[in-house]
């Protein structure tokens, strides 16, 4: 049995609409998907400790482009 996911992120041509599944009443925006996943795993550490999936993510999607910026 899987999870449910707790963060999800939304991207729009405006920014990254961030909410939490848990927490119906805490929404936020960012401009773009770094800072996204940075408040995710925020939100994440103050208010929900036990689970690592938003720093998880967060810490795979910085290495990755810290490969592709050391690439071009």
């Amino acid at each position: 049995m899987t999870r449910p996911k707790m963060i999800r992120r939304e991207k729009s041509p405006l920014g990254v609409t961030i909410t939490c599944t848990g927490c119906p009443h805490w929404k936020a925006f960012a401009l773009s998907m770094g800072e996204a996943h940075a408040s995710a795993g925020g939100h994440e550490a103050r208010v929900h400790p036990g689970d690592y999936r938003a720093r998880n993510a967060a810490a795979m999607f910085a290495a990755r482009h810290a490969v592709r910026a050391r690439n071009v």
